[in-house]
C-alpha cells in the first residue's frame, strides 16, 4: 500500500488553502509521516495521480469523498484516470456521519433549514460505529517524493504561528487526545457553558475533523459512551454536543446541494425594505 498526499493548489481555484490551514497541514503530514511511509507530490491532483499510478503500476486507488465545490468534478476525473490506467477506483465515506444523498426532505430535495435536517438525521439512529484500522503492508519500491519542508507551508517572516505549538497537536494522536480531554473535562458543562469564552468547555475538535485526523463517528460514539456511563447525568450536555456535530453535517449538506454557495454575494437584509 502506498500512502500518497497531493498538494493541489490549482483545482480549488478561488478557494486556496489559507495560512493557518497550511500550518496545520504541515504538522499533520509530519505526524502521519512518522507512522507510515508517506509519498508527497505537488500539482494538479488528476495529473499527479495518473503519474503515480503508472509509476508503481497500481491496481487500486482509494480516497475519501470530499464535498468542496470543485470536488465532484475532480472525483469523476480521478475515477476516469484510474480506470484508463487499469486501476479500480474506490471512493469512501466517513468524513460525514451521513452522505448528503441519504438525507432528504419530504419532497425528495435537500433540506434548507437545520431543525428538520437534524430531526431527519436523528430519526436514522446512531451512525455506524467506526471500524478498526485494517492491516496493511507498505509498498517498498522506489518512488520519488517531495520534501515536506520544501513546500514552505510554515510561516517564517513573520512567524505568526509561533504560539500554535503550545495550543495544538495536529495528527491522529492529537485528535484522540483532544476528544478524550473534552469528554473528561468539558462535556459535563457543555450545554450550559459552551458559549462562555472565559471557560474551556468547547471541544476544539474542528481542525482535527477538518483534516480527517478523527471522524465524526468517533466523536459521536465516544460521547454516547460517556453519556451511558454517566447514567443520565450528562444527557443534556451529550445531546447538545451531538446536535452541534449535526450543524457541521448540515453545512456540508448545503455545500453539496448548492456548490455555488461560497461564491454568492450576500444581499443586505434591508435591500427590499419599504423605505419612506
Amino acid at each position: 500500500m502506498i500512502f500518497l498526499y497531493i498538494l493541489d493548489d490549482e483545482t480549488p481555484g478561488d478557494w486556496p488553502t489559507g495560512g493557518a490551514s497550511r500550518w496545520w497541514l504541515h504538522r499533520s503530514l509530519q505526524s502521519m509521516g512518522n507512522r507510515v511511509r508517506l509519498i508527497l507530490r505537488r500539482g494538479s491532483a488528476g495529473r499527479v495521480l495518473e503519474d503515480v499510478i503508472r509509476e508503481v503500476n497500481a491496481g487500486t486507488v482509494h480516497f475519501t469523498r470530499d464535498y468542496a465545490p470543485w470536488a465532484d468534478n475532480l472525483e469523476r476525473r480521478v475515477k476516469t484516470i484510474a480506470e484508463n490506467a487499469g486501476a479500480i477506483c474506490h471512493r469512501h465515506g466517513g468524513y460525514l456521519l451521513h452522505e448528503p444523498e441519504t438525507i432528504r426532505s419530504g419532497s425528495g430535495g435537500p433540506f434548507k433549514v437545520y431543525t428538520p435536517f437534524a430531526r431527519a438525521c436523528l430519526a436514522l439512529g446512531d451512525p455506524r460505529p467506526p471500524q478498526p484500522a485494517p492491516e496493511f503492508q507498505q509498498w517498498t519500491g522506489d518512488i520519488q517524493s517531495d520534501n515536506l519542508d520544501g513546500w514552505k507551508l510554515l510561516p517564517e517572516r513573520p512567524n505568526w504561528a509561533s504560539g500554535f505549538e503550545t495550543l495544538w497537536e495536529p495528527g491522529e494522536a492529537g485528535g484522540r487526545a483532544r476528544l478524550a480531554g473534552f469528554i473528561a473535562d468539558g462535556l459535563a458543562a457543555y450545554a450550559s457553558d459552551r458559549d462562555r469564552p472565559d471557560r474551556e468547555v468547547t471541544s476544539r475538535l474542528s481542525p482535527h475533523l477538518h483534516f480527517g485526523e478523527i471522524s465524526p463517528a468517533q466523536c459521536w460514539h465516544a460521547v454516547r459512551s460517556a453519556q451511558s456511563k454517566a447514567g443520565g447525568k450528562r444527557d443534556a450536555a451529550a445531546e447538545k454536543f451531538l446536535r452541534e456535530l449535526l450543524w457541521r453535517e448540515f453545512s456540508y449538506h448545503l455545500l453539496h446541494a448548492f456548490p455555488e454557495l461560497p461564491s454568492k454575494p450576500l444581499r443586505p437584509a434591508f435591500e427590499n425594505f419599504p423605505w419612506t
